[in-house]
């Protein structure tokens, strides 16, 4: 998978909230990770998300982007004026 990021806005509403977490275990999958990884991602993602903004339909986004790094992948995640990032270590077996 190339260095470049991919960035992704989703509305806090939780229709489409889960838009993220997907996107998240499909990305893992993309960059190589283990048959695991996907799936571990998308739940540190999801729980980042429900920490960092609540679910609600007052017009509030979440912004993500996601990267890879040497050793895996870092997910950045910012909601009205916070943030918060994830890192998740890519599986050695297929690296």
């Amino acid at each position: 998978m190339s260095g470049r990021p991919l960035s992704l806005i989703v509305p806090a509403d939780r229709r489409y909230r889960v838009l993220a977490p997907e996107l998240a275990e499909k990305y893992a999958e993309l960059a190589g990770g283990s048959a695991a990884d996907g799936p571990a991602l998308a739940a540190t993602v999801a729980a980042a998300m429900d920490q960092l903004c609540p679910e609600t339909d007052s017009g509030f986004h979440i912004d993500l982007t996601f990267r890879p790094d040497a050793n895996g992948l870092i997910v950045e995640i910012h909601c009205e004026g916070r943030s918060t990032t994830v890192r998740h270590l890519l599986s050695a077996e297929k690296r």
